[in-house]
């Protein structure tokens, strides 16, 4: 696989390596904390013909480099196979017993992320032997939620309407996230996996009413490539539908960091 000419792997940990998996797709990305411009992002679709272990392992194998020693190395699961509890509710013996508690399949390998500003705990599940295979061959690996990420990212932003509660809505690929604050305190955090537009208008409006939102001041935000159909029906009934702008740090960087999802950038912004 081609890399750009300033990335230099014979330095590899000087950069950091952020890997991210969903049930169809493989993506990476390398930087150089040091350089925003050193920035570079490629992905891969899997095989129908492996299940998700097999084309993992052969796309680390195929891509050997990935398993070098770098500054710092990223594995970021994208699912909506997740449970966000506070953290004051929170017993790590109990975790599993619960996680259980609330999914139709049982956990493999549980995972745990601290939402440190919102106090919450995300309890996120990783097949057993997908964890364990990233765990030899990667240097060090450090796990993350992609939700976990997103909410740390988007708790903050909106400016001043950031004192009004918002829904921020995140399309990627088959995947919808719907996050909800009022004001900068979490309320709801969902993922939705192939849901049709219909679908997808119901659950976002069903959250909002249940969050008690107001329709004429509070705000929706958008990120990602959204059916048309969703937002023509949601303008129907929100009056503040706005576009998530990438941060604009990024637009400092280079055109991969652009292309390059939310919870992806989250790591190094």
């Amino acid at each position: 696989m081609f890399l750009p000419e300033n990335i230099d792997l014979g330095q590899s940990e000087k950069y950091v390596l952020s890997i991210r998996i969903k049930t169809d797709e493989f993506m990476f990305s390398i930087s150089d904390p040091e350089n925003g411009k050193g920035y570079c992002l490629r992905e891969t679709t899997f095989s129908t013909n492996d299940n998700l272990l097999g084309n993992i392992q052969r796309i680390i194998f195929d891509l050997n480099f990935l398993t070098q020693e770098f500054k710092r190395t990223n594995v970021i699961i994208v699912s909506s196979d997740y449970e966000l509890v506070p953290a004051s509710y929170f017993n790590i013996k109990e975790r599993e017993r619960l996680y259980n508690f609330t999914h139709n399949q049982e956990a493999g390998q549980l995972m745990s992320g601290l939402i440190e500003k919102q106090d919450i705990i995300s309890l996120f599940n990783v097949e057993k032997d997908i964890f364990e295979f990233l765990l030899r061959n990667l240097w060090n690996p450090h796990f993350f939620h992609h939700s976990n990420l997103l909410i740390n990212l988007l708790e903050g932003r909106g400016g001043v309407t950031n004192l009004r509660s918002k829904v921020c809505l995140n399309f990627h690929g088959n995947f919808m996230d719907v996050i909800c604050f009022s004001g900068s305190k979490l309320v709801h955090c969902l993922t939705y996996e192939n849901e049709p537009a219909a679908n997808q208008v119901y659950y976002i409006l069903k959250l909002w009413e249940n969050c008690g939102f107001n329709q004429l001041e509070d705000y929706i935000y958008i990120s990602g490539k959204p059916d048309e159909l969703v937002v023509i029906r949601l303008q129907e009934y929100i009056k503040n539908i706005e576009r998530m702008n990438t941060p604009s740090e990024v637009y400092l960087w280079n055109e991969d960091a652009q292309k390059a999802p939310l919870d992806l950038l989250a790591l190094v912004l």
